[in-house]
């Protein structure tokens, strides 16, 4: 089905909206199907080969042959990618020595406490990986708060493991040596709410809760082999992008708020679409991930909530695709490099600091810049600048300072944070309205950004994370209408 378009000057807004809703879920319910039946064929086909490589000659396969064959795709890339805090040889380094006990940080999140975080990833991994336990416990007692890009991350690996320890289980002499994987003393109520509402117990022990105060967006998984074709493609995109925006719509009912505007909604659809997609086409293992959670407060009096998203992919990383020799976009890439040239001349460059990749990825969110060849868009490039508008936008006005909000993009050793401090700069080029993000007073990106906002970080993130956390406040529609009528 076509994209549609809102008009609101031919049917009345609510309306519009309703059918625009119904005409989404429809396709959804069809494709879903469609996907699943895909899905279980080609799980069905690799059984079938995995059980004739087995067979064949009578021979145990070795453990490196099963480890490099049977590994899926994003755990795979994980423990190859040389940079990867998962890569084989770093894992090795961090084999813990704890028989199979592992406590989480007091703040696990890969962006506000990356050494610790990090640090307790590698070494689960690293046990997962090499089957260093037979029974492996995972101490939630100290934990205070977890980010969503961080819990996600740890089940995405979790599901690859999984996998290969079920494909190896296909045979006796290949069966795995992990037999009993647990999450214990989940003490804290705010980490209990996320776990068993979007988290581990939820995705791999089909042990999910209802709270009355939150909202989930369950782990969405596309993988681009399996619907492959340009028309599929685009089909999973419009229902991974009506998904997330009737999850929006839903947790801003939460807060009274019943809808946005047709031209809002389209734009919401139109940047989460944008996002969508790119995830799709920048990922080395061709799967994109998204999540969701909001969990509604009352606090005081005041009645708020906080929404969280998270949007990711494995593979080259923002930097990588454009200093590629093969990258395409041969316009852009040479603005980059004169642009590095200026920086290098003034001395902006610092190692671990600020460097080139922090300034290419910088650049990278600047309207109209992609890595696709410029025959394949037009003005593409501007999904993470407009997604970020576009949230801080429905997010609505606040009477005291939020120090909640905000959105990161983690990519490679590169980490770019927007809290609304700096604003979006827009311009006009060949009378067309253009974007910019600077994160500086003067508005231009040949001035050196404010190093708080956008910085070279130690831990390398081996693909691309969009990590958003939103406050919406009920009284933010109050104040929208009061300021139309003024």
């Amino acid at each position: 089905m076509a994209n549609r378009r809102f008009n609101p000057n031919k049917i009345p807004a609510d309306d519009e909206v309703k059918i625009w809703l119904i005409e989404r879920r429809f396709t959804q319910k069809i494709l879903r199907k469609r996907e699943k039946q895909n899905q279980k064929r080609i799980l069905h086909e690799q059984y079938i080969n995995l059980i004739a490589s087995i067979k064949k000659e009578g021979k145990k396969p070795s453990k490196s042959e099963i480890t490099r064959s049977w590994l899926p795709a994003n755990i795979s890339y994980l423990i190859s990618c040389n940079e990867s805090p998962f890569h084989l040889k770093k894992l090795a380094l961090n084999a813990p020595k704890n028989n199979g006990y592992f406590i989480v940080p007091r703040r696990f999140s890969i962006i506000e406490n990356p050494k610790e975080s990090f640090r307790f990833l590698q070494e689960l991994t690293a046990a997962l990986v090499n089957q260093l336990f037979p029974k492996i416990q995972v101490d939630y007692s100290r934990c205070e708060k977890i980010d969503l890009d961080t819990q996600v991350l740890f089940d995405i690996i979790l599901i690859d493991i999984f996998a290969f320890y079920k494909r190896c289980n296909s045979h006796p002499a290949t069966a795995p040596k992990v037999k009993e994987f647990n999450g214990v003393k989940i003490n804290n109520i705010d980490v209990n709410k996320l776990l068993f509402s979007v988290g581990s117990p939820a995705i791999h022990s089909k042990n999910s809760k209802v709270f009355d105060d939150v909202v989930r967006y369950t782990l969405c998984i596309h993988d681009r082999e399996i619907n492959g074709n340009p028309v599929k493609i685009r089909e999973r995109k419009d229902l991974d992008t009506t998904k997330l925006v009737d999850y929006v719509l839903n947790c801003l009912k939460k807060l009274n708020r019943s809808s946005l505007s047709p031209e809002k909604l389209d734009d919401l659809c139109t940047v989460i679409g944008e996002i969508l997609i790119n995830a799709e086409e920048h990922s080395t293992t061709k799967y994109r991930f998204s999540i969701g959670y909001f969990h509604e407060k009352n606090v005081n009096g005041k009645h708020y909530g906080v929404f969280r998203l998270a949007i990711l992919n494995f593979g080259k990383t923002i930097y990588e695709k454009f200093s590629d020799p093969d990258c395409p976009n041969k316009d852009i890439v040479e603005k980059m490099k004169n642009l590095s040239d200026h920086y290098t001349k003034r001395k902006y460059f610092l190692p671990r600091e600020f460097e080139e990749e922090t300034l290419w990825t910088l650049y990278s969110l600047q309207d109209g810049v992609s890595s696709v060849a410029q025959n394949e868009y037009k003005k593409r490039g501007n999904g993470s600048i407009h997604f970020i508008e576009s949230f801080f936008n429905i997010k609505g006005r606040m009477t005291e300072a939020d120090t909640i909000s905000k959105m990161t993009i983690l990519s490679g050793n590169t980490s770019i944070t927007f809290d609304g401090i700096y604003d979006i700069t827009k311009g006009m080029i060949a009378n067309e309205e253009y974007k910019y993000m600077t994160f500086n007073q003067t508005g231009k990106i040949e001035d050196k950004p404010d190093s708080k906002y956008v910085k070279s970080v130690d831990h390398y993130f081996p693909g691309t994370l969009i990590s958003a956390t939103i406050l919406f406040n009920e009284d933010d529609i109050i104040a929208e209408a009061q300021n139309e009528t003024e």
